[in-house]
């Protein structure tokens, strides 16, 4: 059986750690479009570009680092981490960089899937794959923006997903369009070192304070040597994040816990920001409406000479600068888009084609945007799965703790029945994957996800094809046992049983025995010697160096 998988972010290292260390299997390729693995921490270098979720929790269950510098680490270690997890786990040799995917047909007589791809120097190849997986993520691809006149300005235009760090914008004159966590992080680490900077934003947003502690060294030695002290830290957080969900949802309850954490922010945002921007800085719309924002000393930013805040858009461009919605013009020399992705529109842009010759975009444009079975399966797309697909968005929790909960649902529900010959081919049902789309629409109608705002949640349609409408324990609990009456399952064999157990006994029984934590068990109690296992290893060395 042979596996492909596109993307190497958090996602694809997420199931290439469970098809490698938990299922014993090693027959898959990652193709990824960039020079390295991290995703989206290889693309996003922009200044001050880092996490708001707390690092021990941004982080993979299966490699827990004790020694994250700060609570919320900034974009070059977290690219560490990710490089370092590749490594630890010899994920890399499954890995082809600079190759991009330029998409996939499902081919009914062979029951395979072809897929195109497209090398560094644009040779074009076909890959066939028995099981085809996307792990490309939600922020990956910038939103396209259009102004009038773009096209003449004179200086560099850059996205910050697309920083041009060969520019030296010191002393120089810039506009930020857009308002956003990118922007929030962009803007207090360049306005000290430009002559002048003007951020567009045409609408507010909830700040709030952003505790940022360094680890002392004894919090770094608890967390590498105390048994379960990291992990306890790291539950805590999670479920103090997974809270905050109480603070989007439907009825008094929530209405009341939303008024309480909307006070606090708004007295933030007025202790902090200039009372010149008061009466248009704090949002109208409900907290949580737009992704909230945990202040990197944004707010302190605006007080500086050099800054100016406007709560408007662009009318124009010309060749040397920027007109406003009110007609105000300005001359600058370059302008930086800090204008959020394409999260609504996944796997932009690769074509996927499932049976019949049904194109994936095509059909989710009949159902009003994306939608998937758990954010995983579609339907007309046998043997084919999506990490961090639609609706599988926390509010306010750890993606990566989502992508390992959706690789692990993909494992039992997708590899493990075929690698059981329990069926050959898997498809999700039309009816179920409505079904389940109709409940998460029924339960985000409510929310403040669908106030009256502009977000990335909810696409030109009006639907919410992101956001995951409840607790992320929610969603790790319901994905545990697959319901597989949900699936049409083709092939395979009704003597599947024994297959599965032979494979438990020699992949399941096989790495628990040897996992880190079983062997240091054995160590601790002297049931198995070190010096044992030492002098069996030189034993293997000689033989292989006689050979």
């Amino acid at each position: 059986m042979e596996v492909v998988i596109i993307g190497a972010g958090p996602s694809g290292i997420a199931i290439a750690h469970s098809l490698k260390h938990k299922l014993g299997f090693n027959k898959f390729t990652i193709y990824e479009k960039l020079d390295g693995p991290g995703g989206t921490w290889r693309t996003n270098t922009y200044p001050g570009c880092g996490c708001d979720i707390p690092s021990h929790l941004y982080s993979f269950s299966f490699n827990l680092n004790p020694d994250w510098s700060k609570e919320l680490c900034d974009q070059p270690e977290i690219l560490e981490y990710m490089e370092a997890t590749v490594d630890k786990f010899n994920l890399r040799p499954h890995m082809r960089f600079v190759t991009k995917c330029l998409g996939a047909q499902w081919i009914s007589k062979t029951k395979k899937w072809e897929i195109e791809l497209q090398d560094m120097i644009g040779r074009k190849f076909t890959k066939v794959a028995d099981i085809f997986i996307s792990a490309v993520g939600g922020i990956s691809e910038p939103r396209d923006v259009k102004f009038p006149g773009m096209e003449k300005f004179q200086g560099p235009i850059f996205h910050t997903a697309r920083w041009d760090h060969s520019y030296d914008y010191e002393g120089k004159r810039m506009a930020v369009i857009g308002n956003g966590c990118s922007a929030a992080q962009v803007v207090p680490n360049v306005v000290h070192k430009v002559q002048y900077l003007k951020q567009f934003a045409r609408s507010p947003q909830w700040y709030h304070e952003r505790p940022n502690r360094e680890f002392s060294k004894l919090e770094k030695f608890c967390f590498r040597y105390i048994p379960l002290w990291q992990r306890y830290h790291r539950l805590s957080l999670f479920t103090g994040n997974d809270a905050l969900v109480e603070t989007y949802g439907a009825g008094e309850k929530a209405q009341r816990v939303r008024t309480a954490t909307e006070y606090a922010a708004r007295n933030y945002i007025y202790e902090n920001a200039p009372e010149k921007y008061h009466h248009f800085i704090v949002p109208e719309f409900p907290l949580g409406c737009k992704r909230r924002i945990f202040d990197p000393d944004y707010l302190s930013a605006l007080h500086e000479e050099s800054m100016s805040l406007v709560d408007e858009g662009i009318r124009e461009i010309n060749e040397a600068g920027i007109t406003s919605e009110r007609g105000t013009y300005e001359e600058f020399d370059v302008i930086v888009l800090a204008t959020g992705f394409k999260v609504s529109e996944f796997l932009t842009p690769m074509k996927i084609v499932g049976r019949q010759g049904k194109e994936l975009s095509e059909q989710w444009k009949e159902s009003d945007g994306a939608q998937a079975y758990y954010g995983t399966y579609v339907h007309n797309f046998p043997n084919f799965a999506i990490l961090f697909g639609p609706n599988s968005f926390p509010a306010h929790n750890s993606v990566i703790f989502a992508t390992e909960v959706q690789a692990a649902f993909i494992v039992k529900s997708l590899f493990t029945p075929i690698m059981n010959n329990r069926a050959s081919i898997i498809e999700v049902k039309q009816e179920a994957e409505d079904s389940f789309t109709a409940g998460v629409q029924s339960l985000l109608s409510g929310t403040v996800f669908s106030a009256n705002c502009s977000n990335w949640y909810i696409n030109s349609k009006g639907k919410n094809s992101a956001s995951w409408p409840g607790y992320a324990s929610t969603f790790w609990r319901e994905t545990f046992f697959p319901r597989f009456k949900d699936f049409k399952l083709e092939g395979g064999s009704t003597l599947w049983w024994p297959k599965c157990i032979v494979r438990w006994l020699f992949t399941g029984l096989f790495n628990t025995l040897l996992s880190q934590h079983t062997m240091t068990f054995l160590l601790a109690f002297g049931i198995i010697k070190r010096e044992r296992i030492l002098q069996d290893i030189a034993k293997l060395v000689q033989r292989a160096q006689a050979r």
